[in-house]
């Protein structure tokens, strides 16, 4: 069976965060919860080093919303709000929420794909004078460059030299992915 469009897997990541992040409380820290799980078992690399990148954030997010929220004081917690807790934790679902997909995303496709889905994306700018190819080439070249840093050394120079993004045809598992990404967004939207 042919793989995805790339511009198919973004769009289904996008309409799945837009989808859960409108649930409700419950709902969305269950599918939050769910979507980290699911990442730890198929991107557990991008998901830590993200997490980790990120806990100065959520530590921050916990904070403000559960201790400077007014409402319900919490004899167990001092200086903690009932009301603050729970929109924390529904922030902080929404926030691991995209960690999770992000850090899947990365995982299923390398760089250029993930470039050549996005510049797919955008083709709705592409009268707008290059500003896709443009966006394209400046984040493949950062990609090259953060990659090359990473790695220690300077093949990001020589990289630049053989820049390309994949052409990958649009299949019928694309139309069929798509119309699931437009079903997800309108049940997100009218519900």
């Amino acid at each position: 069976m042919k793989a995805l469009h790339p511009a198919s897997v973004i769009l289904l990541g996008i309409s799945f965060l837009l989808f859960a992040s409108t649930r409700s409380a419950p709902v969305l820290i269950t599918l939050g919860g769910g979507s980290v799980m699911a990442a730890f078992f198929i991107a557990r690399f991008h998901l830590l080093r993200i997490l980790s990148r990120s806990r100065w954030l959520l530590l921050t997010m916990l904070v403000l919303f559960g201790w400077m929220t007014p409402g319900t004081a919490l004899p167990y917690l001092p200086g903690a709000t009932q009301e603050g807790l729970l929109l924390a934790a529904d922030n902080l679902a929404r926030l691991l929420l995209a960690i999770a997909i992000v850090s899947m995303l990365l995982s299923a496709m390398p760089p250029p794909a993930l470039v050549s889905g996005m510049r797919t994306l955008l083709a709705p700018l592409a009268g707008l004078g290059g500003f896709r190819d443009r966006l394209a080439v400046r984040l493949i070249l950062t990609l090259e460059a953060v990659d090359a840093a990473r790695q220690g050394g300077e093949e990001g120079a020589a990289g630049a030299n053989s820049l390309g993004l994949p052409v990958t045809p649009i299949g019928l598992a694309d139309y069929a992915a798509a119309l699931c990404s437009t079903g997800l967004l309108l049940y997100a939207v009218l519900t």
